[in-house]
């Protein structure tokens, strides 16, 4: 049985991400509060709703053109920081999955690589900045390991999550280097970092989708 993801699992996915960000949106907002204008959660939530309310007009079978269109709907819809973070993740994503109507976990794991790379050339920010990198490097590094030990898309989405919460929680202890937080210096320590929960919650959306999937996704 094929352990891959179609596009229409791939639609389905950024709709589960969807619920997900506006499930968890004034949980977002009330830790963007500490450290920035408090607006996080809205931009997700926002953001992803215009990508899933667009998804029906996008007919091709073509996971690449997906996600590039999906990234400008984000962008055109919420222009702040992470919003534009994560529009460049997606487009990235796309470039390195065009053409593809269907993802292996080796695939599925070169475009989540892609997104992250996109995302941080675009934030200029590094692991231990205290950004969505600090859940969603560990993700990915997590997900390699996986795949190198053979497992299934599931298991390694699972890995990929719990890795981006474990890195959720060690944002606690960092301060704030960068943006609206940096301007807190020490004051930043002891808060959770917004970005890297919405890196973990990101994650979480995966892992909602595949767990609701018969074993067609092992």
């Amino acid at each position: 049985m094929k352990d891959t993801l179609s596009i229409l699992d791939v639609k389905a996915i950024l709709i589960e991400i969807g619920k997900v960000m506006d499930e968890n949106k004034d949980f977002l907002c009330k830790l963007d509060g500490a450290l920035g204008d408090g607006d996080i959660g809205l931009t997700m939530s926002k953001g992803f709703r215009a990508v899933t309310e667009n998804l029906p007009n996008i007919n091709e079978e073509n996971i690449g053109v997906l996600l590039m269109r999906s990234a400008l709907v984000m962008g055109e819809t919420v222009a702040s920081t992470m919003g534009t973070l994560m529009a460049s993740g997606l487009i990235r994503g796309g470039k390195f999955s065009q053409g593809k109507s269907e993802l292996n976990l080796e695939d599925l794991l070169i475009v989540i690589k892609a997104m992250v790379k996109g995302i941080m050339d675009r934030g200029k920010a590094k692991v231990g900045d205290k950004t969505i990198l600090d859940a969603l490097v560990p993700a990915v590094e997590a997900m390699e390991k996986a795949h190198e030990e053979g497992k299934t898309i599931r298991e390694a989405l699972h890995s990929a999550y719990e890795a981006a919460e474990k890195g959720v929680q060690q944002t606690i202890n960092m301060q704030s280097r960068l943006g609206r937080a940096g301007r807190y210096l020490e004051r930043s320590i002891g808060h959770q970092d917004p970005g890297a929960t919405v890196g973990a919650l990101f994650f979480k959306g995966f892992v909602n989708y595949v767990d609701s999937k018969n074993s067609s996704i092992a």
